[in-house]
């Protein structure tokens, strides 16, 4: 399994000097398992991952799997201007929840009509087809599943297995027990939210890479609680709990530059060292491969 990294980024992409090293798009995350192409999620990355096939493929038919979390902005994004759409011969296979099918072609739809901009009607060679998530969907060799988050309107995690490997990515998502203390006090595990925060850790359990929402530094997170985004701290904590072997942060704010970054994850990777946690903290650039 290869994971190529297009977008970290949430909330909007944001460009300038000090987002250079790791970039500034938002999330798309790339896939492939064997000749599989899996995308995960299609923000503003999904802009660079689309040259990048053009440049690989030209006008040769392409198979694509994009998996998407949720339809909020920062996750759609890249959408109207993904270059195989309009250039590619073959079939895009989008996934979600029900309903979800309506706002995309609503978006291609308006991208065609000149609302978003100005790509004249009829121009998609790609066909695109949009299929209802079940509880496993098999892609290839590769088997994918999902697991509800915690954020606002109905979000997703998912987690991909391929030849023994296992990648799961729970961007946009905050733990349930942290924004309803009212609910859980004198609760040690028994409770409604308590349970769907062991499901989520089920979920991600000895993922070989997860890829985790750390939107905030941990200082920042106090102002932010019920927003539906994690701390750096909570992203850690999630990865000691499910036993992963890396761990990459992602959804990281517009306001985070490089070096706000750079203190986030060396200071969880301290964290993780006086908790004497063998979990590697990664942070790719856009464009960088991990293979699995």
């Amino acid at each position: 399994m290869d994971v190529r990294f297009w977008g970290l980024r949430g909330g909007a992409p944001r460009c300038g000097k000090d987002t250079v090293r790791y970039g500034g798009n938002t999330a798309c995350v790339e896939v492939r398992c064997g000749s599989t192409l899996i995308i995960l999620d299609a923000g503003s990355g999904l802009i660079n991952l689309g040259i990048a096939l053009v440049a690989q493929k030209g006008e040769q038919p392409l198979d694509i799997h994009l998996f998407l979390s949720h339809t909020h902005w920062d996750h759609l994004l890249g959408i109207p201007y993904f270059q195989p759409a309009y250039r590619s011969p073959g079939t895009l296979r989008v996934y979600g929840v029900a309903g979800m099918d309506d706002v995309l072609l609503g978006l291609f739809r308006g991208a065609q009509a000149g609302e978003y901009f100005p790509v004249p009607d009829g121009r998609l060679m790609m066909e695109l087809v949009f299929h209802e998530l079940k509880e496993v969907t098999n892609v290839g060799e590769a088997k994918v599943s999902y697991y509800y988050l915690n954020h606002p309107g109905l979000t997703l995690g998912f987690r991909i297995e391929y030849q023994g490997k296992s990648l799961v990515y729970l961007s946009d998502n905050e733990p349930y027990r942290a924004t309803n203390q009212s609910l859980i006090q004198d609760d040690e595990g028994d409770r409604y939210l308590a349970r769907l925060d062991r499901e989520v850790v089920q979920f991600a359990r000895t993922a070989d890479l997860l890829i985790a929402d750390a939107s905030f530094a941990d200082d920042e997170y106090a102002l932010h609680k019920g927003e539906g985004l994690s701390s750096a701290h909570d992203a850690l904590l999630v990865g000691i709990s499910t036993q992963a072997r890396k761990l990459v942060l992602c959804h990281h704010l517009p306001h985070h530059g490089d070096d706000d970054i750079d203190v986030i994850v060396d200071h969880c990777r301290k964290r993780a060292e006086t908790l004497k946690s063998k979990l590697e903290i990664l942070h790719p650039s856009e464009g960088d491969l991990i293979h699995l």
